[in-house]
C-alpha cells in the first residue's frame, strides 16, 4: 500500500455513522438488468458531491440526506454493535471445481444476495463446471467479479492466489434491481480501502467490501443482504395498495363537475316547471 493510500480510511464511529477519511472518490453505481431481473452487471451513475477531505455516510437507515449521515441515529438510539469478523477466516467456504484447475470460492459469510451468480438459464456452479468452454468461463468470471461483497472468488491454477478483478481505491453509493423496482443497497468499498472498528481493531483490507446501510445486518458492519427483503416487502405493499385504489376507483361513478351539477339543476327546475304547467291545464280543463 502507498503512502498516499495509507491516509485514507473508514472509521466506524460506535452507534454512529461511517466516517470516511481522506479525498476518497464516492459514485453512484446501479444494477443493469434483464427484462427478468437478473443483475448483469453495474452501471457507474457518476461522482457524488462531497465536503472534501471527510465526510460521513448513513449506518443506520434512517437519515434524511441518503447517503449521507445528519445525525438521525442518535435521536432513534442506533445500536451499531459490530460482529463481523476482522482478521478472517470469515466463515465456511465452499469451492466448486472446473477443468484445468480452475477453481472458484463462495465464501458464505460474506455473501450478501448481489444476485450476479444466479440468472434464468444457469448459474456460476453449472458454469464453473463447464468452464472448458472459454464463453462460459469467461461468463462466470464476470459474475466474480461483478460480486461487490468478493463472496465469490476464483483460481486459475490449483494452489495459486485468488485472482482478484482491478478496482480503483473508491466508495460506491449502490442500488439494486427488483420485480418492484430499485431499492437502495450497501456501501461498495473497492481498492483496499482500510476499515478501523468502533473499537480501534482493523479488518484485514479486502479488495471488495459492502458495508451495511439499513441498519439491520447481522454482521454489522458488513452488509449481509437483510435490506433486500425489507425493501421490497415495502415495495411490494405500495403496489398492492396502489391496486386495490385503482380497482375501488374503477367502481367508484366519477363526480360530476360544477357545470355538470348547475346543468343537471337547471334541467331538473325546467322538468318541474312543466309539470306544474302541464298539471294546471288540466285543472282549467
Amino acid at each position: 500500500m502507498s503512502d498516499q493510500a495509507s491516509s485514507f480510511k473508514i472509521k466506524i464511529i460506535k452507534n454512529g455513522p461511517y466516517r470516511v477519511i481522506g479525498d476518497i472518490p464516492l459514485r453512484k453505481k446501479s444494477q443493469y438488468c434483464s427484462a427478468y431481473g437478473e443483475p448483469l452487471e453495474w452501471i457507474d451513475g457518476g461522482e457524488l458531491e462531497h465536503e472534501a477531505g471527510s465526510y460521513r455516510l448513513c449506518r443506520c437507515g434512517k437519515s434524511k440526506t441518503m447517503p449521507f449521515c445528519d445525525n438521525t441515529h442518535l435521536d432513534i438510539g442506533f445500536d451499531g454493535t459490530e460482529t463481523a469478523i476482522t482478521d478472517g477466516p470469515f466463515g465456511r467456504d465452499l469451492d466448486y471445481y472446473g477443468p484445468h484447475d480452475f477453481m472458484v470460492t463462495k465464501h458464505t459469510r460474506l455473501c450478501m444476495n448481489s444476485g450476479f451468480c444466479v440468472l434464468k438459464d444457469t448459474d456460476f456452479v453449472e458454469l464453473t463446471e463447464q468452464s472448458g468452454d472459454p464463453l462460459k468461463k469467461a461468463r462466470v468470471i464476470k459474475m466474480i467479479e461483478d460480486c461487490p461483497s468478493g463472496s465469490l472468488t476464483y483460481k486459475i491454477e490449483k494452489g495459486g492466489p485468488d485472482v482478484e478483478p482491478d478496482l480503483p481505491m473508491e466508495i460506491a453509493d449502490t442500488y439494486e434491481c427488483t420485480q418492484y423496482g430499485e431499492i437502495r443497497g450497501p456501501i461498495w468499498v473497492t481498492g483496499y480501502v482500510p476499515i478501523d472498528r468502533a473499537d480501534g481493531e482493523t479488518f484485514i483490507p479486502r479488495n471488495r467490501v459492502t458495508l451495511c446501510t439499513c441498519g439491520h445486518s447481522r454482521i454489522k458492519p458488513l452488509c449481509d443482504g437483510t435490506h433486500r427483503p425489507l425493501q421490497e416487502n415495502a415495495l411490494r405493499r405500495q403496489a398492492r395498495e396502489q391496486k386495490a385504489k385503482q380497482v375501488q376507483d374503477s367502481q367508484t361513478p366519477p363526480e360530476a363537475s360544477p357545470e355538470n351539477k348547475k346543468s343537471s339543476l337547471t334541467d331538473q327546475i325546467s322538468d318541474a316547471l312543466k309539470r306544474f304547467k302541464d298539471s294546471f291545464h288540466k285543472d282549467t280543463d
